[in-house]
This record gives C-alpha cells, sequence and structure tokens, in this order.
C-alpha cells in the first residue's frame, strides 16, 4: 500500500511539472558559459566569503548550466522532482565527459554537486529525464568545433589580461564564429554579462558568463531573443577577462572555550596565598 501511494505522488508531481512547462511555453534551451576568474572574484567578495578550487582556469569558459527557457528568453521555474540514481545518471562515460567542459570550481565541492544542482534548480523544467539533460549537453557542447569558447575569442584577439579591454561588439564578433549562418540569414544574437570590477570603476567592466540559445533538442544554435538580453555588459564600458586574483584566507575557527573548572580549584586558589603568608609570618618571628 506504501509503495502504491508513492507512486501516485510521483505521478502527480511529474504532471504538476508538465502543465508548469507547458504553461510557461518551453521554447529554447540557454548553454551558459561562465569564465572561472571572474566567478572566483565573485565567490570571495560574497557574504560570507567562499574559495575557488586551485589553480584556478583562465584558458577555458566553463558551463554554468543548460536552461530551459521560454520564448522570450526567460528561464522557467518548476517544482523539484525527486532525486533519481545519481550513480546510474553518470555512469563513468559521461561523469568523465562533464567534467571536461562542466567542473565544479568551489572549493571542497564535489564533482557532482554542481551537477545535481543545476538540474533541480533548471533541468527539471525541460520536460525530460536528467539523462538526456546531461546528453543534451554534452551534445551542445561538442558543436564547439574549436573545444572551447575562449578559443573563438583568442583567435580574434580577445584574451585574458589584466590590462586589455575590449568592446562589447568584438567579443559578439568573435563568438558568432561558432554558428554556420548561410547569407542573408542574420547573426544569431548571444547573451553576455559583467559584473563591475569595484564602485569606483566605470570605464570597465569583467566578463562574467556567455549564452549561447539553442532549439529544444540541442541540435542546433538559435538566436537568442531580445527581449531578455541582459544589460549588464551594455553600459558602455569595455569588457575585460581578467586572470585570478590570490584568494582571501577565511578566518579560522574561533578557538575552543577555557575548559570549565570545579568550584574546590577556584576556592583552593583563594586560599593557598593566605595560608602561605601566615606560614612565611609564623618562621620568620620565631
Amino acid at each position: 500500500m506504501k509503495k502504491l501511494v508513492t507512486f501516485f505522488l510521483l505521478v502527480i508531481l511529474l504532471l504538476e511539472i508538465t502543465i508548469s512547462v507547458d504553461s510557461q511555453k518551453l521554447t529554447l534551451l540557454k548553454f551558459v558559459l561562465q569564465w572561472p576568474p571572474t566567478y572566483c572574484i565573485g565567490l570571495n567578495s560574497a557574504a560570507p566569503p567562499g574559495r575557488c578550487k586551485e589553480p584556478i582556469l583562465q584558458h577555458n569558459l566553463t558551463l554554468h548550466g543548460v536552461w530551459p527557457a521560454d520564448q522570450r528568453g526567460n528561464s522557467l521555474t518548476c517544482p523539484v522532482p525527486p532525486d533519481p540514481n545519481w550513480d546510474r545518471v553518470f555512469p563513468p562515460a559521461v561523469e568523465n565527459q562533464l567534467m571536461a567542459f562542466w567542473p565544479p570550481l568551489r572549493e571542497n565541492s564535489q564533482k557532482r554537486d554542481l551537477w545535481k544542482h543545476e538540474w533541480r534548480a533548471h533541468g527539471a523544467c525541460g520536460g525530460t529525464t536528467p539523462q538526456v539533460y546531461f546528453n543534451t549537453a554534452i551534445k551542445i557542447n561538442n558543436m564547439l568545433q574549436k573545444g572551447n569558447l575562449f578559443n573563438y575569442l583568442k583567435t580574434s584577439g580577445i584574451i585574458a589580461c589584466n590590462s586589455l579591454s575590449f568592446a562589447k561588439k568584438d567579443i559578439v564578433d568573435a563568438i558568432r564564429k561558432v554558428f554556420v549562418v548561410t547569407p542573408p540569414s542574420p547573426p544569431l544574437d548571444v547573451y553576455l554579462t559583467c559584473i563591475p570590477i569595484d564602485s569606483r570603476n566605470r570605464t570597465h567592466v569583467y566578463l562574467k558568463e556567455v549564452t549561447l540559445c539553442t532549439n529544444l533538442g540541442g541540435t542546433s544554435f538559435i538566436s537568442c531573443p531580445s527581449q531578455s538580453a541582459p544589460t549588464s555588459c551594455s553600459t558602455g564600458a569595455t569588457i575585460m577577462l581578467p586572470h585570478p586574483k590570490p584568494q582571501p584566507s577565511l578566518s579560522p575557527p574561533p578557538p575552543p572555550p577555557p575548559p570549565r573548572r570545579f568550584q574546590e580549584e577556584i576556592d583552593v586558589e583563594g586560599i593557598y596565598p593566605k595560608f602561605e603568608q601566615s606560614w612565611t609570618k609564623y618562621i620568620f618571628n620565631g
């Protein structure tokens, strides 16, 4: 009886997810890549601060996640499903492929932690199984003929450097080399997101993420909808790909409290000086 109730609850939950996805008009996938040094800078300045695994990657953009989205480019939300059997989702062949372009960056995080989080927060909203979701991520990554998006930037002279910055248009044009578009078809749009360097610097920003959009099957790139284009890189500031910065050392835990002392010990400390003084007086006064 208990198993039957559990089965019906799972069916209801899956129906809720399907209805939620349908109501939000699932249209496309966003393949969201991140620049690791920028991610680590943000993590270091968070409250409470965190640290990245070292050495910090600085020659590849790594995957943040694959996010199902509606026709306007808005990421979908949905109820969190029960966890599957993760060992079946991540056999060694799949796990090795994911680690190559989707590694965890946060210090002390396990290699599956990021993948599990992205499935719960985004992947489940795509109306597929975890296996399909992660295999789709691998499929999309394999469409980058140069192996990594950073290689497309590098061949256009856009490199990681703490003294060079680049116009947004130049970065977008370099990324568009990923796509095979036959004229007169218009070039495909991508999303860039940035973070400020600090509150005083209004002329430069750090590149945080690059988003490529695909069809639902992850078999071809499409233009990211303009309605949801981020504005954080559109302030007129030029864009930098920073090198890793020294990470702050986290504060050590507070020392343990001193051991609790018995009342007898405290009382004895108060008695001994008086006793010693009276004994000394007795000796020297005959």
